[in-house]
């Protein structure tokens, strides 16, 4: 019948005498819902609405004098298919990975109904993995060992005759989550740190990513080092590396369950993204002298994708080692290479330069040597017209200053006819080896250009033109130097006269150099090899008897000019200086044409030309700064350059000096009964001398004189000005002086020379906060100002204890410093110093905060959970205290209680738990864990004794069983499960049964029964029997249950001839 359906059952009863009839259901009164209706002939059953608790064998007693009779007839009800859940099943559960998960489920219904469990559209099969238990009231889907992929929905389907019915049951998997999302993506690379990044796991683990770990290794090493352990982000910076050497990264994920697998990431060395440049080209050496040779380059083919910061010149002599020229890198393509010896061969190489580094090097250039360069040669100096006819002009020159550095081998003359612009070369054939030339076929009357050219191997230089035209005519001349002044005349009287000769009031006689010839009426007077001193007014006198006469003649001697005189350098600065002179006293009888100006270095020979061609007195030199100079000036006239005339001592080429600027800043510094102590700052304008020095004055307040406190000079900026009377008012001032003289003077205001009471000032020596290991010593300095001298107190914190008591400390107290040392330092001594200074002014409080780096405390909250035969959980709290820095990781240890020898499980324990595997079922355990820092480990902590033990039990004791159907023989048994199964699923019962008298019991089975319900056979008929059950699991049997109440065997009793007939209506 299904429920909710109508039972009823008509007997059809006959008998004499008519029996009476009574119905009872499993030997007890019908149910309250029970009606019976009956007939002559038939008795009815019936049960509207019929429920599951109607069901039972219903028993139809009929009794008359004849004797009784029963008939019965088992009633099921068909209830279609329920499942009840555990209210957390429905919700969700949720587990760690590694955990063995039972799924139950209580399944009601009648028939029995079936059970079907599926996951992913698959129905789920008893395996290794998989378990199935289901009996007549339930089902126990069991998982071992869940991983994070067994995470799902689980549908259970229960079926019968009577319908079906699915539940969903959503179990979570808890695990440590997956490798993040690869690649490792460095996204910067420098010698010192990368920049790396990573997405988040595909996987999480069923729990949201707590941070992750970072750790790097050389490729070439094995162990890790840990970079961060906390980040939540998938980005870090990782420093700390070294320059060249190839490093590999990994980074895991971590959630609450745990740290996943790590992602690696390719090796890549630690230097800059970017390359080296490529070398530059091959170097170009030109302009080369003795001591010095210009190198060019070309740019590198690849600058390595970052701009070329510089350059870096090497030289090397032949044969010899590469020499850096260079002390900061060239940012040109070309570099003025000096301090070459002459005569020696070099090669020179370039190195280009980025933010990564140098690139290799150049090719070497072409070996030079340091010689002094063969160029073309200048032009001639000072060409001009000797002397000149109608027919020739005859020219002269001096050679260049400078001859290419090879020797001259002649001169080429070329002319300008007057209207043209041709130029026309007169020595045609070959060059002309003096400086001078005659040059023929002029036209009388013609104006003419000259220029010439000085020519060496390299080729010809430069042309120097004559400064003025020449017309083709002859001309009269004076004599010049060297040459032989003749005056001739006629002398007529009678008698003969006396002849005389006279020179600027001197008479002149026959001597070597001078030559009277006197034939009358001729006569001559000749000065051979004439000299510019030979010039002057000549007179002849002619003297007789009758009287006397004369005559004059005015002869100019040409020579080169006379020295200049008063050569002055003045307004020298750091680049140049004003040079003046005045005219020679002789002009060797020829206007002065020009000057020429040269200078040269105290360490070099040559000359070098300011200008030859300036007709001023006065020029200005251009020069380089900090060096020292020489300076000559010659004049010249049409028959040359004059003797020079040279400075004697060399300038230097710095700005002048000035007086200096006054002292900045003057004030008292400091002041006591007798003394008084100045400071002040240099001037900012020191006049153009490093070389300053001071004066101190004083003076008393009704007093006018000044008086000076200190002998000579003072190079300090500060001075005691002591032998002060007390309490008298005083003034002071400062001046400054250097090369130029001194500085206006400075004065300070009026002041009573008296002790001031200065409030204390304490400048601690310490930038930041003071770390120091534990053992080392704890040194603190710090300055003392005040007046009165201040009183130190160090504290530490809040602890009124006074420190010196302790024979660790040792406090020093001068004038101006106070210094704390502890010695054998503790974790405990750090913390806040705390230094008073005291005077009669006020006080002064400065603080100094220690750290003391030490191993870390103990661990805390040491737990032991999730215990199983061969497996458990350790966790526990950070330390307390840390030790002053961050802890590295932790070492977890274990021993059996009766070995009590420790063995390290891990000593790299980065979280706060560790899973512990490996145990032996059944045996006692202890565990330590230390935490470690970079200072060293911590003292351990240990778990109370453990025992490696399934956490599961055998079930609980089962209520009494039930005896159903009874005859002489048999018996049918049926029993409800333990309401606790001891957290396993109940594997079947063990059935015992005993004669009431008897003390035994005995097995009804060999073997477990997997039903709650058993036929009992061969029994004895009229005996009385009791039964008991025990649940198993896989743990092992339980407690067995109270004994059932005592059953006879016997056949049911009826000799009233019923006839029955039973129809069903539902």
């Amino acid at each position: 019948v299904h429920a909710g359906g109508v039972i009823r059952i008509i007997a059809y009863i006959s008998g004499k005498p008519p029996p009476t009839v009574s119905w009872s259901r499993d030997e007890q009164a019908l149910p309250e819902e029970a009606k019976i209706e009956e007939t002559a002939i038939s008795s009815s059953l019936v049960i509207r609405n019929c429920k599951r608790s109607h069901q039972g064998l219903y028993t139809l007693l009929a009794k008359n004098d004849g004797g009784e009779r029963k008939k019965t007839i088992i009633v099921d009800v068909l209830v279609p298919p329920s499942v009840d859940l555990d209210v957390k099943l429905i919700e969700g559960l949720v587990v760690k990975a590694g955990t063995t998960v039972r799924l139950p489920a209580i399944m009601r219904g009648v028939p029995v109904p079936t059970a079907k469990w599926v996951t992913d559209d698959t129905e789920i099969k008893p395996d290794g993995k998989y378990k199935i238990e289901t009996d007549n009231y339930s089902t126990v889907l069991t998982i071992k060992d869940c991983v994070r992929k067994d995470t799902g929905e689980y549908l259970l389907t229960v079926s019968n005759a009577a319908g079906s019915k699915t539940v969903a049951l959503h179990l979570t998997v808890l695990d440590v989550p997956g490798p993040p999302t690869g690649p490792i993506n460095i996204l910067e690379v420098t010698p010192e740190y990368m920049v790396i990044s990573w997405r988040p796991p595909k996987d999480d683990g069923g729990s949201p990513i707590i941070n992750y770990i970072v750790e790097k290794r050389q490729s070439k090493k094995e162990t890790w080092g840990v970079v961060s352990s906390g980040t939540s982000h998938t980005k870090i910076k990782v420093p700390r590396l070294q320059k060249g050497c190839e490093y590999i990264f990994r980074v895991r994920a971590e959630n609450k369950i745990g740290i996943g697998a790590p992602l690696d990431s390719e090796p890549t060395v630690a230097k800059y993204m970017f390359d080296p440049p490529s070398p530059p080209g091959k170097p170009m050496v030109y302009d080369i002298t003795e001591n010095a040779a210009t190198v060019s380059w070309t740019l590198p083919k690849s600058d390595g994708g970052t701009p070329i910061t510089g350059y870096i010149l090497e030289r090397r002599e032949a044969s010899g080692k590469w020499v850096r020229v260079n002390k900061t890198p060239i940012l040109d393509m070309k570099y003025r290479v000096t301090g070459l010896f002459e005569g020696n061969t070099y090669e020179f190489r370039v190195f280009a330069e980025n933010m990564v580094g140098l690139s290799k090097p150049s090719p070497s250039s072409d070996p030079i040597k340091a010689s002094r360069p063969i160029t073309p040669p200048g032009p001639p100096i000072n060409p001009k017209l000797k002397d000149k006819t109608k027919e020739s002009a005859d020219l002269v020159w001096t050679k260049p200053l400078k001859d290419g550095g090879s020797p001259i081998l002649g001169y080429i003359v070329e002319c300008q006819k007057s209207g043209t612009t041709q130029w026309n070369r007169i020595n045609k054939d070959e060059l002309i080896r003096q400086c001078a030339f005659r040059v023929p076929g002029l036209i009388e009357g013609n104006e003419y250009k000259f220029r010439i050219k000085a020519v060496n191997i390299v080729g010809e230089g430069e042309p120097r033109e004559l400064p003025e035209t020449v017309l083709a005519k002859d001309i009269l001349s004076p004599p010049e130097i060297s040459q032989t002044i003749r005056i001739t005349g006629k002398v007529k009287g009678r008698p003969d006269p006396e002849i005389t000769w006279s020179k600027d009031g001197k008479v002149l006689v026959q001597e070597k150099h001078v030559e009277i010839l006197h034939d009358l009426p001729n006569v001559e007077l000749q000065v051979k090899e004439a000299k510019r001193s030979d010039h002057g007014k000549y007179i002849i006198a002619a003297k007789n008897s009758c009287g006397q006469a004369q005559a004059f003649a005015i002869v100019n001697v040409l020579d080169r000019p006379g020295p200049c005189q008063n050569l002055k350098i003045s307004y020298v600065t750091k680049d140049s200086c004003m040079i003046s002179w005045e005219s020679p006293v002789d002009n060797g009888g020829s206007e002065i044409t020009n000057y020429i100006v040269e200078y040269r270095q105290p360490n070099q020979r040559g000359w070098s030309i300011v200008s030859s061609d300036i007709t001023k007195r006065l020029v200005k030199a251009n020069l380089v700064e900090n060096r020292e100079y020489f300076f000559r000036v010659c004049a010249e006239n049409k028959i040359g350059p004059g003797p020079c005339i040279e400075t004697k001592t060399p300038i230097l080429a710095i700005n002048p000096i000035d007086k200096p600027g006054e002292p900045e800043n003057l004030h008292i510094a400091e002041k006591g009964k007798t003394f008084v102590y100045l400071k002040w700052r240099r001037p900012d304008y020191d006049g153009g001398s490093p070389n300053l020095s001071y004066h101190v004055e004083r003076k008393l307040k009704d007093s006018d004189e000044w008086e000076r406190v200190h002998k000579g000079s003072i190079k300090e900026t500060h001075y005691m000005v002591d032998k002060c009377v007390e309490n008298k008012i005083y003034q002071f001032r400062v001046q400054t002086k250097n090369e130029a003289g001194e500085s206006n003077w400075v004065k300070t205001a009026e002041v009573v020379v008296k002790e001031d009471l200065q409030k204390p000032v304490l400048d601690l020596k310490l930038s930041g906060v003071l770390t120091v290991k534990a053992g080392d010593t704890i040194r603190i300095e710090a300055g003392v100002r005040g007046k009165p001298q201040p009183e130190i107190v160090w504290a530490k914190d809040k602890d009124a204890t006074d420190l010196t008591r302790s024979p660790r400390v040792s406090i020093e107290n001068t004038s101006d410093m106070s210094k704390f040392v502890l010695t054998k330092s503790r974790r405990t001594d750090g913390g806040k110093y705390v230094i008073t200074a005291t005077n009669a002014a006020g006080s002064f409080v400065a603080y100094a905060t220690v750290i003391v780096l030490d191993k870390p405390g103990p661990v805390r909250n040491l737990k032991v959970t999730d215990i199983s035969s061969d497996r458990c959980t350790v966790t526990w709290d950070p330390p307390e205290d840390d030790g002053g820095c961050e802890i590295q990781n932790y070492i977890l240890e274990k021993c059996e209680s009766k070995r009590m020898v420790w063995s390290t499980f891990s000593s790299s324990v980065l979280t706060n738990y560790a899973k512990v595997t490996r145990l032996i079922e059944g045996n006692e355990y202890i565990f330590r864990v230390r935490a470690e820092n970079k200072m060293g480990t911590g003292p351990p902590t240990e778990t109370h004794p453990i025992i490696a033990k399934t956490k599961y039990d055998r079930p609980g004791r089962p209520d009494p069983p039930d005896v159903t159907r009874v005859s002489k023989e048999e018996m049918t048994v049926v029993w409800n499960p333990p309401e606790y199964d001891g957290g396993k699923s109940i594997t079947g019962y063990i059935l015992e049964k005993k004669e009431k008298r008897s003390l035994r019991w005995v097995p009804v089975t060999k073997t477990p029964i997997p039903e709650r319900r058993k036929k009992v056979t061969n029994l004895f008929p009229g005996h009385e029997y009791q039964f008991r059950v025990s649940a198993e699991n896989e743990v092992g049997l339980g407690e067995p249950s109270l004994p059932s109440r005592p059953v006879i065997a016997k056949d049911p009793i009826g000799k009233i001839p019923l006839y029955f007939s039973v129809l069903f209506q539902c």
